[in-house]
C-alpha cells in the first residue's frame, strides 16, 4: 500500500512539473540588432539614428542637395543636425532634428533645457517646429569627445509637445561622427 501511495504521489509531482512553462530568458532584439538603427559606436563612423514615437528615424534623401547629417564644434559649442526626405503616399516628406550644446569641454550628461542647450524636431510638411525648454527637457550624453581626432559620440533623448503638432518622443538616439 505504501508503494502505491508513493508511486501515485511521484506521478502527481511529475505531472505537475510537466505543466510548468519555462520563460524565455532571451530579451527581444533591440532596434540596432534588427538593423533599424546604426550601432552605438565611438570611432567617427558618421552615423545618426533614433526612434521617433517608436519608429526608426535615420537621415535619408537630400532635401536640397545638402548634407543629411552635420556636426560642428566651434567655440566650445557642439551642433548636431540630421535631416531626411522621404516619399510618403506619393508626397515628399521633409523632417529635421538635432541639438546644440554650449560650454561643452568634456564627456558627460548635458540637459537640453534652455537656449544654450536645445534639442529640436521639425516636420516641414506639418509646419511643426518644436524645441526643448525649461518645461520640455531632454538630454545628451557625450560618451566620447576626442579633440585630437575630432570625434564626438553619444546618445540622446527628448520629448516635445505642441498643440498644433502633437507629441514627439525621441528615444534610443545615438550619433558617432567627426567634427
Amino acid at each position: 500500500m505504501k508503494k502505491l501511495v508513493l508511486s501515485l504521489l511521484l506521478l502527481a509531482v511529475l505531472l505537475g512539473l510537466s505543466q510548468c512553462k519555462k520563460s524565455d530568458p532571451t530579451p527581444p532584439p533591440t532596434p540596432s540588432q534588427l538593423g533599424l538603427l546604426p550601432p552605438a559606436t565611438q570611432t567617427g563612423q558618421r552615423t545618426f539614428g533614433c526612434l521617433v514615437n517608436g519608429q526608426a528615424w535615420t537621415p535619408a534623401g537630400s532635401p536640397f542637395g545638402g548634407p543629411l547629417f552635420t556636426a560642428v564644434y566651434l567655440d566650445n559649442r557642439l551642433g548636431i543636425s540630421a535631416s531626411r526626405k522621404l516619399l510618403v503616399n506619393g508626397t515628399n516628406s521633409f523632417q529635421r532634428m538635432g541639438f546644440s550644446i554650449s560650454k561643452i569641454y568634456h564627456t558627460g550628461t548635458y540637459s537640453l533645457n534652455d537656449s544654450s542647450r536645445v534639442g529640436s524636431y521639425e516636420d516641414f510638411d506639418k509646419s511643426c517646429s518644436m524645441y526643448t525648454s525649461s518645461s520640455q527637457v531632454g538630454k545628451v550624453i557625450i560618451t566620447k569627445l576626442d579633440f585630437v581626432n575630432q570625434i564626438v559620440s553619444g546618445t540622446f533623448a527628448f520629448t516635445l509637445e505642441a498643440p498644433t503638432c502633437g507629441k514627439v518622443i525621441v528615444t534610443d538616439g545615438r550619433f558617432d561622427t567627426r567634427f
